[in-house]
C-alpha cells in the first residue's frame, strides 16, 4: 500500500475542487480507473441492458461468471463521490465480485452530481433495483435473490436504497455490501482529522467537495436518505460492512457498526488494516485485497443461496 501511495503521489494533480465536474471525471478516468482496471479477469459474458427510470431509462451492465440460471444478482453502485465514475470505472471490481461470489453482478449507471443532485441519483438506484426485479427474469436473474452493494458514495447509495425499499414497499433484498461508505457528512470526526490531509489518496477537502456537489443545501445533511447514518436502521437484510484503516471515512463505518449493533441488525464488520480509500479497486497490485474480495464473495454466496443462513 505504501508503494502504491508513493507512486500515485509522485504525479501531482490538480485538486478535484479546482476542476469542473467534467475535468474531474476525465482526470479520475485517466489517472486512476485506467491503471486499476487494466488486465481485468475475463468472464463468459458481459452484456448491456436498460431498465426504466431516471430521465427515461438507466443503463445496466450485467457481469456473468457462468452462474446457473436463474441466478442471484448483486446490484452494484460505483463509488466516486457522487460526481465521478460510471459503468467503466469499477469494471474490475464487478468482474472480481462476480467470480468470487459465483453470482451475476449488475452495475448501475446512475446520474451524477452536481448536474443531478440528491435525491436523483438515489432515485435511479431504487428504480434500477426495481427494474431488475421486474425485468431481470429475461436475463436469467432470480428476482427473489437480489442484493445491493457499493463502495464510498456507492456505499451511501446502497444503504439508502435499502432504507428506501424498506419504507416504500420493496422489493425485499437478501443482503447489502457496504465498502468504506460515505455515511456521515462530518468533516470534523477523528478519522478525517487523522487521515484527511490528502497524503493517503483521499482528503477531507475532497469529501466536502463531494457532499457540496451532491446536496442542494446544508439542510440536506440532516436528511437520513442523504446521510444514512442518521436513519432508523431496523428491518434491513444482513450487511457486510468493510472499512479501510487509513481512510478519512473510517469513522463513518465505525459509527454505522455501532448503530447496527444497537439496533440488533445482523451484520459482519471487517477492518482492512494498512489500507487506504480506493484500495477496493487495487487488487491488481494489492495482494491482501484479493483475500478481502474472496471473503466478500463468500458472504454473498451464503446470503444469496436458495436457503440462506447468515453467519457474521
Amino acid at each position: 500500500m505504501r508503494a502504491i501511495v508513493e507512486t500515485m503521489s509522485a504525479t501531482p494533480l490538480p485538486a478535484l475542487a479546482s476542476l469542473s465536474p467534467a475535468a474531474a471525471r476525465a482526470q479520475d478516468a485517466a489517472y486512476f480507473d485506467a491503471v486499476w482496471n487494466a488486465e481485468a479477469p475475463a468472464l463468459p459474458a458481459v452484456t448491456d441492458h436498460r431498465v426504466p427510470g431516471g430521465a427515461g431509462t438507466i443503463a445496466i451492465r450485467l457481469y456473468d461468471p457462468g452462474a446457473a440460471r436463474p441466478a442471484p444478482c448483486l446490484v452494484y453502485l460505483h463509488g466516486g463521490g457522487f460526481v465521478l465514475g460510471g459503468l467503466d470505472s469499477h469494471d474490475r471490481v464487478c468482474r472480481e465480485l462476480a467470480l468470487a461470489a459465483g453470482v451475476l453482478v449488475a452495475a448501475v449507471d446512475y446520474r451524477l452530481a452536481p448536474e443531478h443532485k440528491f435525491p436523483l441519483p438515489l432515485q435511479d438506484c431504487v428504480a434500477a433495483v426495481r427494474g431488475l426485479a421486474a425485468l431481470g427474469e429475461s436475463w436469467g436473474i432470480d428476482a427473489a435473490r437480489l442484493a445491493v452493494g457499493g463502495d464510498s458514495a456507492g456505499g451511501n447509495l446502497a444503504l439508502s436504497t435499502l432504507l428506501a425499499l424498506r419504507d416504500q414497499g420493496g422489493p425485499t433484498l437478501r443482503a447489502g455490501l457496504l465498502v468504506y461508505g460515505m455515511f456521515a457528512a462530518d468533516p470534523a470526526c477523528s478519522s478525517q482529522r487523522r487521515f484527511g490531509d490528502g497524503s493517503l489518496l483521499l482528503s477531507t477537502a475532497d469529501t466536502e467537495w463531494f457532499w457540496d456537489c451532491y446536496l442542494a443545501d446544508a439542510a440536506q445533511r440532516r436528511d437520513p436518505l442523504a446521510v444514512p447514518l442518521l436513519a432508523d436502521l431496523h428491518g434491513l437484510p444482513p450487511l457486510h460492512v468493510a472499512a479501510a484503516a487509513l481512510d478519512p471515512l473510517l469513522d463513518d463505518s465505525l459509527r454505522l457498526v455501532e448503530r447496527l449493533e444497537a439496533a440488533r441488525q445482523p451484520h459482519a464488520f471487517r477492518l482492512w488494516p494498512g489500507l487506504t480509500h480506493g484500495s477496493f479497486q487495487m487488487s491488481r497490485r494489492l495482494e491482501p485485497m484479493r483475500g478481502h474480495i474472496a471473503e466478500i464473495g463468500q458472504f454473498l454466496r451464503e446470503a444469496l443461496a436458495p436457503a440462506a443462513v447468515f453467519s457474521p
